[in-house]
């Protein structure tokens, strides 16, 4: 019996391809609230270029988002947040977001544009998802598109 169990975990593990059909997309919610309120984050080390957030409480949520009126109500016994700020040397706008499974992990894809002038931009991201998914690992992929 422990033999078995030592041969099987010697095996190779297969990874899946996040690309295409490798990977599953994630419903996401509360999109059309956080669209339609300008929103962004702070209590963060304003120096850094990059801030990823894992937001699983309300008191967490109240402490790092700030939004130009009420914040959205997020029902954090069903969701969770996944947020962050990027912070670039020239301007640049948020583009488009998707939230994947793949390996067993949550992989949250952040585009972004840049554009033509001379200015320090912090592009914010935010995205809500299931409760169900707060166990695996999560990936945040922000990069530029263009």
């Amino acid at each position: 019996m422990l033999l078995t169990v030592l041969t099987g975990s010697c095996q190779k593990e297969v990874t899946q391809n996040c690309e295409g059909d490798g990977a599953q997309q994630v419903e996401t919610f509360y999109n059309v609230a956080f669209e339609n309120i300008p929103c962004s984050l702070h209590n963060i080390d304003a120096d850094d270029k990059v801030v990823n957030l894992v937001i699983k409480t309300q008191a967490d949520y109240e402490n790092y988002f700030t939004c130009s009126t009420q914040l959205p109500d997020v029902d954090f016994d069903l969701y969770f947040i996944l947020a962050g700020r990027y912070r670039h040397s020239n301007c640049a706008i948020f583009d488009s977001q998707q939230v994947l499974l793949c390996n067993n992990k949550i992989l949250y894809r952040v585009g972004m544009l840049e554009q033509a002038c001379q200015a320090i931009t912090d592009v914010f991201y935010v995205t809500v998802i299931e409760r169900s998914y707060e166990s695996l690992s999560i990936e945040f992929d922000v990069k530029f598109v263009n």
